[in-house]
């Protein structure tokens, strides 16, 4: 696939702006949403990419479109449900009753578009903690995404972890295909943007009691996330928590260690104890599941109580059947079929998104080498015009297949090629397409996708 990159401007150049001012490992694996930020934002200020790039780097463009273009922001709520369990049912009531009068403090960083923040702050509701017992605070460096949150409207992919009832008490329709957050709850967070490596401490200005930081140490280099860590460790109150993705638990151990409490993982500072279980200790909960009696409204603090959908004459019974596809924990799967990969084809073909993504991430949770689940996420991704992360996913599967990490049927390669061409093309980037669709003529003279090969090419 020598001629996929036709003309790339990732250099190194730019992959060392990036890391300078995000921290992100740019590589050959990841590079194609950074190729198609930067070339959407040429085009944006009617320049060519050579052009644009030199400005860019240079100082004389203002970079903040292009960060928040290459910085992903794909999350859910309730994505990180077992710490967060964990923070609302014996964090925050144990440092309530330590520090009477003196609020329990979060952060959630990065914030995305405020799923995580806001997943807390409903747990909160739900469990009778007051406003005034918790501070939630929630950064991001994407002045994009912190917009987003702060109007707080989620379409059905932000939900697919989300049941019905929830939904239901704490979202809006506003109209076939997105919710609004209850506005009470809007207020229960306050939003700050943030670039964790340069002015975390600067804006922020305090130490939190918990930290949720899932999905960034990832995407850095040893010596960054070493960096990071140590602006988490001085953001962190000595006996704090910090809650990262599983796939992040290789945490140095000279600055933290692990810790479980009530079956979930989380790291401490150096010296920091497990609080002791009180006598009165609540139980473990659900969203959704909600201590206020049935038929009694809404938890204490909350505002008007939400219309029920059905009030609303939309078609809420079937999008709410799909947003609550179950998505339980994955359970051990022989090594051959896998059928939650089959129900998760099925909910596309079906055009249930939210339950199709959720499937497929069940199975990449237990199956992560799994190709053609990658390439369903991607494509659940690209329907329901999450361009950016749908190419990245993408493209990273395609360089795996490559490399001999991951194995793909021909015809799935060719799917992903398709993919990432079309993706491509209905930007406007019809260029950088076309390296694309060349190889899928190469492989499959006859796909349907070649009609956007201009000029027209014969295969040899």
């Amino acid at each position: 696939m020598n001629d996929t990159h036709p003309g790339s401007v990732v250099s190194g150049p730019l992959r060392a702006w990036i890391r300078a001012r995000t921290g992100i490992n740019i590589t050959e694996q990841n590079q194609a949403p950074v190729e198609l930020a930067l070339r959407l934002e040429a085009q944006r200020h009617a320049l060519d990419p050579a052009n644009y790039l030199a400005r860019l780097l240079g100082g004389v463009l203002p970079p903040q479109a292009f960060i928040d273009a290459i910085t992903t922001n794909e999350s859910y709520f309730f994505r990180a449900q077992d710490q967060m369990r964990v923070t609302v049912t014996r964090l925050i009531p144990d440092l309530m009753r330590r520090r009477p009068g003196q609020p329990a403090r979060l952060l959630s960083l990065p914030c995305a578009r405020g799923e995580e923040p806001y997943s807390l702050a409903i747990l909160c509701e739900e469990q009778r903690i007051p406003p005034q017992a918790v501070e939630i605070d929630a950064g991001d460096i994407s002045a994009t995404c912190l917009a987003a949150a702060r109007r707080g409207i989620y379409g059905a992919l932000a939900l697919r972890r989300t049941d019905p009832t929830t939904v239901q008490r704490w979202f809006s329709p506003q109209d076939a295909r997105t919710y609004q957050l209850e506005p009470a709850l809007l207020r229960r967070v306050n939003f700050h943007q943030i670039n964790l490596l340069e002015d975390a401490e600067a804006v922020l200005g305090r130490r939190f009691d918990v930290i949720f930081c899932e999905n960034l140490l990832i995407y850095f280099d040893s010596e960054t996330a070493a960096r990071a860590l140590a602006v988490i460790g001085r953001l962190l109150e000595p006996d704090g928590w910090l809650f990262v993705d599983h796939a992040e638990w290789n945490i140095p151990g000279e600055r933290f260690h692990m810790q479980e409490l009530d079956g979930c993982v989380g790291f401490r500072p150096r010296g920091a104890v497990v609080p002791a279980r009180a006598d009165h200790s609540r139980g473990d909960i659900v969203p959704g599941a909600t201590s206020v009696p049935h038929g009694t409204g809404r938890p204490p603090g909350a505002a008007t109580p939400l219309p029920s959908m059905r009030q609303t004459g939309t078609t809420t019974p079937r999008r709410l059947a799909a947003l609550a596809a179950a998505c339980p924990a994955p359970a051990s799967a022989p090594l051959g079929v896998d059928p939650r990969l089959a129900q998760a084809e099925a909910h596309y073909q079906a055009k249930r998104f939210a339950a199709a993504l959720c499937s497929f991430d069940a199975v990449l949770t237990s199956r992560p080498a799994d190709a053609r689940a990658r390439l369903g996420k991607a494509r659940v991704l690209a329907d329901c015009g999450e361009d950016f992360e749908a190419l990245e996913v993408a493209e990273a599967l395609l360089h795996a297949t490559d490399a001999g990490e991951l194995r793909l049927s021909p015809p799935d390669y060719v799917e992903a090629l398709v993919l990432v061409a079309l993706l491509l093309h209905q930007k406007g980037l019809k260029d950088l397409a076309q390296g694309y669709l060349r190889e899928v003529q190469r492989r499959a003279p006859r796909h349907p996708s070649l009609g956007l090969l201009h000029p027209p090419q014969t295969p040899s």
